[in-house]
Order: C-alpha cells, then sequence, then structure tokens
C-alpha cells in the first residue's frame, strides 16, 4: 500500500510545481487531479490570509505578547510610574515602538524616546505604522553603540520570552547580559518587567544588588510579574 502511495505522489506531483497564480502550460494541462489545480477562489483566499497577517503584524497586541491594548498599557503604566517627567528613554525590545503611542496618549506630551529591538520585522512593521515619526533601530542591543544613552532603560516584558537563536547562552544569563547592557546606557538606572515564572525573583534580585547595588523589586504589578528597578 505504501509503495502505490509513493508511486501515486510521483505521478502527480512533479518536483517542479508551477507556483499559484500562474498559469499552467497547455502540455501539462490534465496532468493533476482538478481540486489540485489553482482556482480564483484560492487566490482570494491567500491575498486574504496575508492581508490579516500584514494587519496583526502592524496592529495586533498578540503580536508583541498581549492579549489585548488594556494589558500592554497597563504594562507600560507600571514601568512610567518609576520615570520622572522629562526623563529621557531606550527602549530594549520596543517590538514596533507602541510605548511612545502610549506615553503620547496617556501623558499628553512628548517623551524624548529611542526604541531598538532584534526583530527586524517588528521594527519595519513600526516604521510602517507611525511613519518614520518613532526613532526605531534595527540592532543587537549586546552591541549597541557606546555613545547611545539615556536617562532610562527599560525592558517591558520582552525579556520573558526569548527571539534569539543562541541556544547557548541559558535564559538567566541572557537576562544578566540584557541588564547589564541596559546599565552601561542608562544615565539613572534601568526598569524590567519580569515574568516570576520564568526569572525567580529572589535571585534575580540578589544578582543585581551584588552586582550593581541600589536595587528594588516591586510586585504590585500581578501575582506572576515583578518590576526589577536598579538605580545608578
Amino acid at each position: 500500500m505504501v509503495d502505490v502511495l509513493n508511486k501515486l505522489k510521483e505521478i502527480f506531483m512533479p518536483d517542479k510545481v508551477i507556483p499559484r497564480g500562474k498559469e499552467w502550460p497547455e502540455e501539462q494541462q490534465g496532468t493533476l487531479p482538478s481540486e489540485w489545480q489553482p482556482s480564483e477562489e484560492q487566490d482570494v483566499l491567500d491575498e486574504q490570509n496575508t492581508s490579516e497577517e500584514q494587519d496583526a503584524l502592524l496592529y495586533a497586541t498578540e503580536t508583541v505578547g498581549y492579549d489585548n491594548r488594556e494589558q500592554q498599557w497597563n504594562a507600560y503604566r507600571t514601568v512610567t510610574n518609576f520615570i520622572a517627567e522629562g526623563d529621557s528613554i531606550l527602549d530594549f525590545g520596543c517590538g514596533r515602538g507602541d510605548y511612545k503611542l502610549f506615553y503620547s496618549d496617556e501623558y499628553k506630551r512628548d517623551v524624548n524616546y529611542i526604541g531598538i529591538d532584534m526583530n527586524r520585522q517588528l521594527i519595519d512593521a513600526g516604521i510602517q505604522v507611525y511613519e518614520n515619526k518613532v526613532n526605531l533601530i534595527y540592532t543587537d542591543w549586546f552591541t549597541l553603540d557606546e555613545k547611545i544613552k539615556m536617562d532610562w532603560c527599560i525592558n517591558v516584558n520582552s525579556n520573558n520570552i526569548r527571539y534569539d537563536a543562541d541556544a547557548k547562552t541559558s535564559d538567566d544569563d541572557y537576562l544578566r547580559n540584557t541588564i547589564q547592557s541596559m546599565y552601561n546606557h542608562s544615565v539613572k538606572g534601568l526598569i524590567v518587567l519580569l515574568d516570576g515564572n520564568v526569572h525567580n525573583p529572589g535571585n534575580v534580585f540578589n544578582w543585581a544588588q551584588d552586582s550593581f547595588g541600589g536595587v528594588a523589586i516591586d510586585h504590585s504589578f500581578s501575582t506572576n510579574k515583578y518590576v526589577l528597578v536598579i538605580y545608578k
């Protein structure tokens, strides 16, 4: 039975498959079952799916790790509570740069803001959505130009799920390396929103206290997540 199926695949699924939307050469018409032939209906569905995926990349909160907009804004509010009016912000793992939109909407004023992220798609989406009005940089923050410094470095939820391809570095070491980079690029300090199920708050606090001093942890955001603040 398996041999028969494999033989059918060889007959009906040739190596050279013409992409959807292309016309089939006359000499090949009829060589595939009709249900395998590209159809206008399928082309329309493909276009709709592509459009929905693009809209999700540009606007959906789930794309940047939140169930809804209110949850996303609450995370930003929690972090912003530690930042004085007029202070500048360097956002590690900024995604599309939605924080700038939140700040302007919430406080009715502008903020000196730079967003950096290792995800090229999200940076490109942010550039498109905000029409180049938000300062976004696609970069590896471990090799960020040392001249780039802001009053505060923030990392809102992005260290709870890793998107890098470095399988050798543990989650704990990755977080520590990120915090060290944030510390190097801040003037007043850094703020990180972390998931306690991923990063044990006691372990993180002890390491940060030993490494930097001037550390505080706030558990008021939720039962699972907490804010780590390191002052310079």
